[in-house]
């Protein structure tokens, strides 16, 4: 109830900064067509804001007044904002020195990262990575481009701090990291052995998408990899994709510098980097969504048969990849397209010079591939898809209908969990008002505007709604593919309202330090070493004296286990194919059900002394077990095995206890 408690204070603290914005307003900013935009922005933010009064969480008490405040700022520094007067200037052994600082800050990186104990990356890691992209930030907007090598160098740093990141992180275990992981390490592991993605009794979905696994399993043979290191190869395509987003920033700005600008941001965004962690048939379908919303701005008279070819092979790609994956890309390409009709409308003027190439026939294509696929016999996914959509509207959609979107309770640490996104939303909306503006719009810029727009109403107000079906925590991802695109130019412009060159270097320091410390170490890029908020985050990161243990308990016992849901579906169910597996069970009241784990062998990890599990019952809430779990264990139970991470605990004499 935190959020609910506060939203009066925060309403009227909107209220009264919106007040003293608008009275600095010129009149001649807001008759403009940006100015219309910005106006329409501040009312929808003041809406958001007065829900939080009805129904309130971390999402919808921030971002009402984030969005008015941005639209408001924008009217009122509007001409210092169309202006691009960011130059920093710098010389030489200013950038030689944060340069160097930049290779400092890597290396003790690295060195933390190996001397810390196993499963763990140290604060000093996270701080040193945030320092070394604040810095790279400024080198970005401190220098001219006129050598073709300066990109291509920034490029290169960009991806070393992004695969240290990752990788870091990806190979913390030999285990995969996360919950869907699992399932598709064992799908690439029956591909490699088997030679066939057919397995419909074992892998009933992912037997009917199995590009990305048949990939993986390529590459893993090919090089002799582990399936471990198979799929890193995957998280790597992931991290190359970016290369795109060079490519689709400088078409469309025509700016070298946002260019690398919004590279690095897309390097350090959440749930990009999530999905790099926890590698899963979406994380090459972002991929190529990236590669494919290039080839739709991409326009060379040249080359442009081949470019359609190439775009109709990324659509087949992403259809047999991944569901969700092609349902979003299937909704940014109808959002294009009739954003486009938008423009000309809002304009009055058809842009002959748009790089955007979506039509109608492209569209019907799409759609054609992706309902013939769906509606495969085999697996009808377009029929359970819509049975369950219509499910959810009939049972559960209800305005304001949900406790939370992503499920994190209301607490001061949810607020520093979405801090970057924040940020992202900032910037994101100035730097498209700038684009609205008609000094500076174009048809490709306002099409992926209505498409962001699109995004942004399926992932924030379904959930509100109680419509959980389209799975709206996995969008994110790909609207940060457009997004960081706006936010890059909104930072560039937001800086320029500073004269003084060192308060923009200030600026840059302290905007980037924070986005990427609070991007890196939120809960979706940072699950096995939270630097805060460890009480909400849940590890799901195993680590080999547990696997131990489960496994030879698994060989050994022949009743039922109960362990937290994780555990019991990603290891005991998944992993090694145990059917007498159990979560630990809730009664009605929501508290531990110990009449039934008193019968069973209860494993108890020592991870959920400090830090959240899932358990069994509705909805399969998170819970705080703590230490009192661990003592009730203790006292009524016996410890048959012990690796010191992990326990395993027996009540009764063991007839189920094989001998062997």
């Amino acid at each position: 109830m935190l959020f609910k408690e506060i939203a009066p204070m925060i309403t009227l603290l909107t209220l009264i900064i919106s007040v003293l914005i608008a009275l600095k307003i010129k009149r001649s900013n807001i008759s403009t067509i940006d100015g219309v935009f910005a106006i329409i922005g501040t009312i929808l933010g003041l809406f958001i804001t007065l829900i939080n009064l009805a129904y309130s969480n971390n999402y919808l008490i921030t971002l009402g007044p984030i969005l008015t405040i941005a639209s408001l700022l924008y009217v009122r520094y509007r001409n210092k904002l169309l202006t691009d007067n960011i130059n920093l200037n710098l010389d030489k052994r200013i950038l030689k020195i944060i340069q160097t600082i930049y290779w400092i800050c890597i290396s003790i990186a690295l060195v933390s990262y190996y001397q810390a104990e196993p499963y763990y990356r140290p604060p000093i890691f996270f701080i040193s990575i945030s320092v070394a992209v604040s810095l790279l930030g400024l080198e970005i907007l401190s220098r001219t481009y006129e050598e073709n090598v300066q990109p291509y160098t920034i490029f290169t740093k960009i991806l070393i701090v992004s695969l240290l990141i990752r990788l870091s992180a990806y190979f913390m275990s030999p285990y995969p990291i996360g919950s869907d992981p699992w399932e598709h390490a064992e799908l690439i592991k029956d591909i490699s052995i088997y030679g066939t993605s057919n397995f419909p009794l074992t892998h009933e979905y992912y037997s009917n998408y199995p590009l990305m696994h048949l990939y993986t399993s390529a590459a893993g043979l090919l090089g002799n990899l582990t399936i471990k290191e198979a799929m890193s190869v995957s998280s790597v395509v992931l991290t190359s994709s970016t290369l795109f987003i060079y490519l689709i920033a400088k078409k469309i700005m025509n700016n070298v510098q946002l260019a690398l600008l919004a590279v690095l941001l897309i390097n350090i965004a959440d749930f990009h980097i999530q999905w790099s962690i926890q590698v899963i048939a979406m994380s090459f379908g972002i991929a190529i969504y990236t590669m494919a919303i290039y080839l739709l701005i991409e326009r060379k008279e040249k080359l442009s048969s081949i470019y359609k070819i190439f775009l109709i092979l990324c659509v087949f790609i992403i259809i047999w990849t991944h569901t969700i994956s092609s349902f979003i890309f299937m909704t940014s390409l109808i959002s294009l397209y009739v954003g486009s009709f938008i423009y000309e409308h809002i304009y009055g003027a058809t842009d002959n010079t748009s790089e955007i190439i979506v039509t109608l026939t492209l569209c019907q294509i799409s759609v054609v591939m992706l309902i013939y696929h769906w509606m495969d016999p085999d697996y009808p996914f377009f029929d359970s898809i819509i049975r369950g959509f219509i499910d959810s509207l009939l049972k559960e959609a209800e305005f304001l209908g949900r406790e939370t979107i992503l499920d994190e309770g209301d607490s001061w640490f949810s607020i520093l969990n979405i801090l970057g996104f924040l940020i992202l939303i900032f910037f994101g909306v100035i730097g498209s008002l700038h684009s609205l503006s008609k000094e500076h719009q174009t048809k490709t810029k306002v099409s992926l505007i209505f498409m962001l727009i699109v995004l942004f109403f399926v992932f924030l107000v379904f959930p509100v709604m109680g419509i959980r079906d389209i799975v709206p925590y996995r969008w994110p991802a790909f609207i940060y593919i457009a997004l960081i695109l706006f936010s890059g130019l909104g930072i560039i412009q937001f800086a320029s309202i500073y004269l003084n060159k060192y308060y923009k270097i200030l600026f840059i320091l302290v905007l980037m330090l924070t986005f990427s410390f609070f991007m890196i170490t939120n809960f979706f890029t940072d699950i096995d070493s939270p630097v805060y908020g460890e009480q909400l985050n849940q590890k799901m990161v195993w680590t080999e004296s547990e696997m131990k243990l489960f496994t030879n308990i698994n060989n050994s016992y022949e009743g039922y286990i109960v362990s937290d849901r994780q555990t019991r579906i990603r290891l005991f169910q998944t992993h090694l194919k145990r059917v007498k597996s159990a979560d630990y069970p809730t009664s009605l009241e929501g508290n531990l059900n110990w009449d039934y784990m008193n019968n069973n062998l209860v494993i108890w990890r020592k991870v959920s002394l400090t830090r959240p599990i899932q358990v069994g019952g509705y909805r399969n809430p998170m819970m705080l077990v703590g230490r009192n779990f661990k003592v009730h264990l203790d006292d009524e139970f016996s410890s048959v095995y012990d690796t010191g991470l992990a326990k395993a605990y027996l009540k009764i004499p063991v007839e189920n206890w094989a001998l062997s």
